[in-house]
């Protein structure tokens, strides 16, 4: 009985030195150790990465987006090969103008997807604006069901219910679909 429990303890005395060994690996080259959470390690960003990060309620392309644009096209694209240089910053692949495009059009919809988390119709109204102004080209329809959303928001009625019906069962495929009927059709 008491070498099983011998046996016992040894082996658990080897895993928590394993553990610890493994856990003194973990730091960083230079002796740091990771930080131990995201706040941490966004204190340590460096200079360039705080100087990209935006705080403004903008959508990414908007937000200084010459400068943004800029820095994008200058940053050398880096090839699959082993061979390739990969010292500094680069992108995988090239940054086009389409790619900014859809980077400004999410933007847009997670600002629309907060104002209607707050429930604010005229914000959402002035964000379905700007939205049909730069992306006229909407096959999914998302700027109708926004439309509708908002009106659900500031004036509810039999019109703004009519509207969302009218929505909800023309356009199945929409994400936007789910929030036409929670908000304007389930009252929530």
């Amino acid at each position: 009985m008491r070498s099983t429990r011998r046996r016992w303890a040894v082996a658990a005395l080897a895993l928590l030195g394993g553990a610890l060994w493994l856990v003194d690996r973990s730091r960083e080259p230079d002796g740091r150790r990771p930080p131990s959470s995201r706040q941490e390690a966004s204190q340590e960003a460096t200079p360039r990465e705080a100087a990209s990060r935006r705080t403004t309620s903008e959508p990414p392309a908007l937000a200084g987006s010459a400068e943004l644009a800029a820095a994008a096209f200058d940053l050398a694209v880096i090839g699959p090969s082993p061979d390739d240089r990969h010292d500094g910053p680069a992108h995988p692949h090239p940054i086009t103008p389409r790619h900014l495009e859809m980077q400004h059009e999410n933007g847009l919809i997670a600002l629309l997807n907060d104002a209607m988390s707050a429930r604010n119709g005229a914000r959402m109204r002035e964000l379905v604006h700007e939205y049909r102004r730069t992306h006229p080209g909407d096959p999914s329809r998302l700027q109708d069901g926004y439309e509708i959303i908002a009106g659900c928001l500031e004036a509810p009625g039999e019109a703004s219910r009519a509207a969302a019906e009218g929505y909800y069962a023309e356009h199945r495929a929409s994400t936007v679909r789910r929030f036409v009927r929670a908000i304007c059709l389930e009252g929530g």
